[in-house]
């Protein structure tokens, strides 16, 4: 899954610490990353090569450019930190970068893929949170943990992680699979959502089976859970069994479809990414 980077170590303590130019940049317009294209497809651009393209630091020495580096720690893995630095929603990308939604790191490899999945999550939080939620002004980000301050009221704000449950719902030799309306991704996958208020997991995920497939569940089973920086979400995932009638009733506004699919009829899905390839190689290996 994604956040298994073995023998890769993620450190995301809270810190400040000054760039290095071979130190990754995430730079971030409020909706997507800049990130450098070609080829090959996409990669994060470092600190140097950040700079380097930035017309306003020409004629500057390396010194000074650091100097006036406007780029914040976030998070480092293997001691190679990552920075994240806020532009207006108009800056323009330089040639050979482009600005692009989260899931272009999904393509990247292990380290870049999970740092800067993960940099982004928070540079969206950063990019939600410029001004107060209770007054109005302008906030600033905190210098003892990672939150974000109103100066002028004293509202703190903390990382948006919103819980999901995902759920594999084996029928005998079967498995409940579907496919969501906005997912790209022509695939099958699993039953999934966001935990409403008051829920406990587990209530969430006999709700949203029921509520997309209109189908019972019964023996839910914790699996595992994953950090899903594209939706700013905790992913808990859940075995379980249909519970009484298999008739599937699907929810037409959420999937476009749903269905029991045989063990033998599953192909190969990659686990080296999502929780719910996780859960359908368990099954399929069952």
């Amino acid at each position: 899954m994604i956040h298994e980077i073995a023998p890769h170590v993620l450190d995301n303590q809270f810190k400040i610490q000054d760039p290095k130019l071979d130190d990754y940049c995430i730079v971030y317009n409020g909706s997507k990353s800049l990130l450098k294209k070609d080829e090959s497809g996409y990669a994060i651009p470092t600190v140097g090569e950040v700079l380097a393209a930035d017309v306003k630091a020409a004629g500057k020495s390396t010194e000074e450019k650091l100097a006036d580096f406007e780029g914040h720690y976030l998070l480092n893995i293997d001691g190679r930190a990552f920075f994240l630095q806020h532009v207006a929603e108009d800056f323009c990308a330089p040639a050979g970068y482009e600005f692009t939604g989260n899931r272009a790191f999904r393509g990247m490899n292990p380290v870049e893929r999970m740092g800067g999945a993960t940099a982004a999550h928070i540079a969206h939080w950063e990019a939600l949170n410029k001004f107060c939620g209770r007054c109005g002004n302008i906030t600033i980000r905190g210098d003892k943990e990672r939150s974000i301050i109103c100066p002028k009221c004293g509202n703190i704000v903390y990382p948006r992680i919103s819980p999901v449950v995902i759920v594999a719902v084996h029928n005998g030799d079967k498995l409940l699979m579907a496919h969501n309306i906005d997912n790209p991704n022509p695939r099958l996958f699993l039953i999934s959502g966001f935990v409403e208020v008051g829920e406990s997991l587990e209530q969430a995920a006999h709700r949203e089976v029921l509520e997309e497939a209109g189908v019972k569940i019964k023996n839910l089973k914790y699996f595992g859970s994953q950090p899903w920086a594209f939706s700013d979400s905790l992913i808990a995932g859940f075995t379980a069994e249909l519970d009484g009638d298999d008739t599937i009733h699907r929810q037409e506004a959420e999937l476009s479809e749903a269905k029991w699919v045989k063990r033998e009829d599953i192909p190969p899905y990659e686990t080296d990414v999502s929780i719910s390839c996780c859960l359908i190689e368990n099954f399929r290996h069952i």
